[in-house]
Parts: C-alpha cells; structure tokens; sequence
C-alpha cells in the first residue's frame, strides 16, 4: 500500500478515483475548490451510489498535497491550466503529478501536456486515459486505463499506483496520442448521439465509429502520434465507449441536439461538463490549420453553431463525394 494520494477534482471522476483506489493509499485527500460543494457533497457524490471510505478526506486545501508524493489532478479541461497554477507554490522535488483530464486545453488552446510543460518545466506529463466510466470505476468493475507518459520513471509509478485486481493499467509513450483520443472521442460522441437521437440505427454508429477514428488517426499522426496508439484503449477503445453508451455525457448532449434542443438548453439537460463541446473549436482550429479533413467534427460544428439542423448534416456526410477508404 502506498502512503497518501491527493487527487485535485472532487467532481464524479475524481470521486470515483478516490474509491477506486480507497485500497490502494493509506490515505486519500479529495480536493475541490468550493466549500459548499464539499459540504453538500457529504459521504458520496451524487452521481455515484458508492459512499467514500473512511481513508478518503475532503478539504478544498490545497496545500495538503506537500503531505503527499503522488498528485492526480480529475478536473474539467477548461480548469486545468489554473490547477497547475494553483499547486505550483505547494509542489517539491519529489512529487510526481498525473491527470485523467481529457481535452484540450481551451485557454492555451492545445494539448494539454504541452500547457503542463510550460507551467511546470521541472515535472514530467503523465496523462491518464481510456474507456471509462466514472459509475462503473466507483463500483470497481473490471475495466482497463492508459497511463502515458515519456519518463520511464514517472509511467511507472503510476501504472502501479492506478492498477488494482480490477482496474488494469497498460503503459504507453505517446502521450500525444492518448490525448488526441480521449479529447476528439468526445467530439465524436456528439454526432452518435445525434444520430441516435434522430432513430439512426447500429449502421449509422458503426460507419460514425470508423470513420470518426480515420478522423482522430489524421490528426494524430499529422501531431506526431503513433498510429498504433489509436488501435488501442485510448483510441478505438475509448471511442467505442464513448459513442455507444448513453453513460457518456457527449453522446447525451448530442441526443438533446437532434431533439432540436439549443446547446445551452442540452448542457442543462446532461447537468455536467460536456468535453467534446469544450475540444471541438480547437480540434477544428487545429486541423483547418494543418489541413486535415474532419467532416464528422466540422458537421458537429456547424451544428452547435446553429449553422445546420442535425439531420441535414448527416444528409451532408452521406452525400461527400466517394473517396478511397
């Protein structure tokens, strides 16, 4: 058993980590920035049914991490870069820092390991991933995670610190390519949703599924991916999950866009943070600026933009003149 773990985040991720990984660490600090959601919160988070364990503490301290070596930041994209920030003046030598954060970085408008390195030169990324959902890690059924990281040291400790008999870590270097899947999953998420919510059927999601991961792979690779990294649980892995369980926040949202719900009346409707709403003008940004096609993600756009209703731009991908697969 290692000694403590502080996990910055206490939203339905980080509070699901923190029971997951409750056997793992003698003692777990749950941080969240607001008291009053620490004091609803009580002996669960609401989205889970599982109750905290004893070793398991909530504070909204962040100074607590100075008792810790291992820091797992489980907090929304668009609070990541004000998390390092936040945790700089209380880090030392010794801590080795991860985050299962998915998304681009909205405010610095890339990945998010590149915002990790200019904030915190002096520590090595490790980013966290895969097909996961925050209800079934609480219920500690089996499943699988990605720990990515490009020192050997630090993709060690945490590999051994995130696996347990039921949750299995695999290894890997290409942190770039971890982050590309867990962030344009999300998008793409969004377009299975709407073609489910407009009585599209298991054709639709699996031409959805496919084509969506030729889309991530472009982008990828074109960001210096491996290509291999997105055969596995941070790519097509994730990407299954994603768009085929009505657990994914992302798909949910895109269910309420084809009942021609607007983007704010959907986001209030799913009641949580929708990523792949967040990642999607910076995936487009990023690759109208390589030149990478992404028709999916641009179809997901003009949507949310209001610019077409969602079942013209299904109408929209099936009429893209024939190209080689």
């Amino acid at each position: 058993m290692k000694k403590s773990l502080s996990i910055v985040g206490a939203g339905a991720w980080g509070s699901a980590l923190a029971i997951a990984l409750s056997d793992k660490f003698g003692e777990i600090f749950l941080i969240a920035n607001n008291k009053k959601f620490i004091s609803k919160l009580g002996n669960k988070h609401p989205a889970l049914t599982e109750t905290f364990a004893s070793n398991i503490k909530l504070s909204t301290d962040l100074s607590l991490i100075k008792n810790t070596k291992a820091i797992l930041i489980a907090a929304p994209s668009y609070s990541f870069s004000e998390i390092l920030f936040s945790i700089k003046p209380h880090l030392n030598s010794n801590h080795l820092i991860a985050w299962a954060t998915k998304g681009f970085d909205p405010n610095n408008k890339c990945l998010l390991h590149e915002t990790f390195q200019k904030i915190l030169p002096d520590y090595h990324p490790c980013a966290i991933s895969g097909p996961t959902f925050a209800v079934e890690i609480a219920k500690k059924k089996p499943s699988a995670i990605v720990v990515a990281s490009k020192d050997h040291d630090t993709q060690e400790f945490w590999a051994d610190a995130i696996q347990t008999e039921l949750l299995r870590a695999y290894k890997n270097n290409d942190i770039v390519g971890v982050e590309v899947g867990g962030s344009v999953k999300n998008v793409l998420a969004i377009a299975a949703g709407i073609a489910n919510g407009l009585g599209f059927g298991a054709n639709t999601q699996a031409a959805l599924i496919t084509r969506g991961l030729a889309e991530m792979t472009r982008l990828g690779i074109t960001l210096g991916a491996e290509k291999t990294t997105f055969q596995g649980l941070s790519g097509m892995g994730d990407l299954v999950l994603t768009c085929s369980d009505d657990l994914s926040r992302n798909r949910r949202f895109g269910k309420e866009l084809a009942n021609n719900a607007t983007v704010n009346e959907a986001l209030t409707i799913v009641g949580a943070t929708v990523e792949g709403l967040n990642a999607l003008k910076i995936v487009i940004s990023i690759a109208n600026k390589l030149k990478i096609e992404m028709p999916i993600c641009n179809q997901v756009l003009a949507v949310t933009e209001g610019k077409i209703k969602p079942a013209v731009a299904v109408k929209e991908l099936l009429l893209r003149k024939p190209i080689q697969e």
